[in-house]
């Protein structure tokens, strides 16, 4: 009898282990993107007459989110609803989840101009480029006024760095998705939200899967 028990015992065990290592593999495994939607609460962002950058970006993030979800990638959200999140939080979110993946969306806004571009670091790592150019390339797919292209640094010049790209541990982006102050890019997201939304998870997903096989 006490052998029998003994033997179920380790059967018990060797049986705990197995799962505690699955587990450990899945993890290791999984597919995980931080999506931000840029401002939020009192930082309202762009802005033209009623219309705020913040509203747009968390609509988009939002459909991002459930593209990803659908194709079983994990998402992290900086926010899901109308609140301050200072950048530094922003990306603390990011690294701590240790995601393959941070993509923010913002709005662009100028006295004139129009289209869609997305920024990196200054240091213009491959990865970088790389996920920069899948999500562009998806949404030029799109009905877009125009492709800005991949840019790098900031509008101060490209040494100069976004706060979110450059303390963020992954390979990252920065997109700006139409000028806010443009009625017919405001027209597009509008139309093709949809569209917009499910190309920029496309792109995402295209240069991720490679990163984690």
């Amino acid at each position: 009898m006490k052998k029998i028990l003994k033997i179920l015992l380790i059967v018990v065990i060797l049986i705990a282990i197995i799962i505690l290592l699955l587990k450990i593999f899945k993890k290791e495994k999984e597919t995980i993107v931080c999506i931000d939607a840029g401002h939020g609460g009192k930082d309202v962002g762009a802005s033209l007459e009623e219309r705020y950058e913040k509203n747009d970006t968390l609509k988009v993030a939002k459909l991002v989110k459930k593209y990803l979800e659908e194709k079983n990638i994990k998402v992290i959200m900086t926010r899901e609803d109308d609140k301050t999140v200072e950048l530094i939080d922003r990306c603390r979110i990011a690294n701590k989840k240790k995601v393959n993946a941070f993509v923010s969306i913002h709005r662009n806004s100028a006295a004139s101009g129009n289209g869609v571009e997305i920024w990196i670091s200054s240091k213009k790592e491959h990865k970088d480029i790389e996920l920069a150019e899948s999500i562009l390339n998806k949404l030029e797919d799109v009905s877009i006024q125009s492709n800005r292209g991949v840019k790098y640094g900031t509008i101060k010049g490209q040494n100069t760095d976004y706060y979110v790209l450059n303390n963020t541990k992954m390979p990252s982006c920065l997109i700006e998705l139409g000028f806010i102050t443009d009625e017919k890019d405001n027209e597009l997201l509008d139309n093709n939200i949809e569209s917009y939304s499910k190309a920029i998870a496309e792109g995402i997903i295209e240069k991720i899967s490679k990163n984690v096989e």
